[in-house]
């Protein structure tokens, strides 16, 4: 304790300290009813202590997070976000040029209904419909008029000339109620799907309905749109994106907790101070 009292220490003195942190630097203020002494510090690290010194050995591991210690993921958090901005600019460039670039032109679409207990075939197809320019998706959109009850359709894109075909089916399925929590629903009364890289030429669907016998009619609209921008794999890449600077940013502010832990003044108390 020799060098600690700088002055002839008295029975029952008290002391005010007060510490300023910017880490690695730290300024410090020791006052007393006579004088407010103030030293200004920097941290340096048990490795550079133990090579200043030439001593023998490894430093010994650090306990801990002290009051003035820089962290080692300020930085790097701070070039992971730069590098997030940069990528989340060029993602959103390369979608709103998407948008732009995007022919999405409707080339058919058309009202129809099923009767269940009607004894004429389900299965019908369209009129023919032209996909121009090179290849690009297409969607193809239902929207019935559901209400608590479901839908299945069996679909097939099909080449006019060369018969190629492309099937698929979907469901579309519509329910709500009232319960003790409230209003609710479930599922929606329309459905979008999307085929990736069409050929041009002349298309139609055969569609073939599939209800609820109990149903009486069933009234939909079918929609096919030529060169539709997809935004999915933006928000997809945005989200990989986001991952690494957040997880960054937690552990930079995990190891600020654990700094201020330490302090009268913290603004998170630690599990020893809870009893």
């Amino acid at each position: 304790m020799l060098g600690e009292f700088p002055w002839q220490v008295r029975r029952g003195e008290k002391v005010l300290a007060k510490d300023f942190i910017a880490p690695p630097k730290i300024v410090s203020s020791e006052s007393t009813t006579e004088e407010t002494t103030w030293s200004l510090g920097e941290y340096v690290s048990g490795e550079e202590i133990w090579k200043a010194f030439k001593l023998p050995g490894a430093a010994p591991k650090p306990s801990g997070v002290y009051l003035n210690q820089p962290s080692p993921l300020l930085q790097k958090s701070k070039e992971i976000w730069r590098l997030c901005r940069t990528f989340l600019l060029v993602a959103f460039a390369l979608c709103l040029g998407g948008y732009v670039l995007a022919s999405n032109q409707q080339v058919f679409s058309n009202e129809y209904h099923f009767t269940p207990a009607s004894r004429a075939e389900a299965s019908f197809v369209t009129p023919v419909f032209a996909l121009k320019g090179h290849p690009e998706n297409v969607e193809i959109s239902t929207t019935t008029g559901l209400n608590n009850n479901w839908a299945y359709f069996n679909y097939a894109l099909i080449n006019d000339d060369t018969g190629q075909t492309y099937d698929f089916g979907r469901e579309v399925s519509y329910y709500s109620g009232r319960d003790s929590d409230g209003s609710w629903t479930e599922g929606s009364r329309g459905d979008t799907v999307t085929l990736p890289n069409i050929p041009s030429g002349r298309y139609y669907l055969r569609v073939e309905p599939e209800v609820d016998p109990a149903l009486s009619r069933l009234d939909y609209n079918i929609t096919v749109r030529r060169g539709v921008p997809i935004q999915s794999w933006f928000w997809f890449i945005s989200f990989l994106l986001l991952v690494p600077a957040l997880f960054t940013t937690y552990r930079r502010f995990s190891f600020e907790r654990k700094r201020w832990q330490e302090s009268d003044y913290a603004p998170v108390s630690s599990s020893g101070d809870d009893n």
